[in-house]
């Protein structure tokens, strides 16, 4: 999608944990430090968003299912909407990740990748990534 900074425009459901088959480039800068990946959850796009958060795990990865959205408020506070999940994909805390030293095509390795399962009414603050079941008091 191309509202964040980084963004996924291609990438093979299937393949996606293999070096190389998820392509990222730069988007529009709506959102900054945010990769979304929409059809998330029909399409098994899990493994897409995972390699490009290990790629960039300054980012935080959200993975939006059918009929279901986030409401952005004061540009951190995330709120899920609709009758689907959001999944977020936290690289900040990794540990350990192969991505780099990996030649195209070589199966990727994470440590300690964080993720979340969101569904309508639950919040995440994406500036100090916490995932609350219920409304954030501000």
């Amino acid at each position: 999608m191309a509202m964040s900074n980084t963004m996924i425009y291609q990438g093979n459901s299937s393949e996606a944990l293999m070096k190389g088959e998820v392509k990222i480039t730069t988007g529009l800068a709506f959102m900054k430090d945010v990769i979304v990946d929409s059809h998330f959850v029909t399409r098994g796009r899990f493994g897409r968003l995972t390699q490009a958060v290990a790629a960039n795990p300054s980012c935080i990865g959200i993975g939006l299912g059918e009929d279901t959205g986030v409401l952005v408020t004061e540009g951190r506070y995330m709120e899920a909407v609709g009758s689907g999940l959001v999944i977020i994909i936290d690289g900040h805390e990794i540990r350990h990740s192969n991505i780099a030293d990996l030649k195209e095509g070589s199966p990727i390795s994470i440590e300690n990748l964080i993720v979340h399962v969101m569904a309508k009414g639950n919040h995440y603050d994406l500036k100090t990534r916490k995932f609350y079941s219920e409304i954030l008091a501000k």
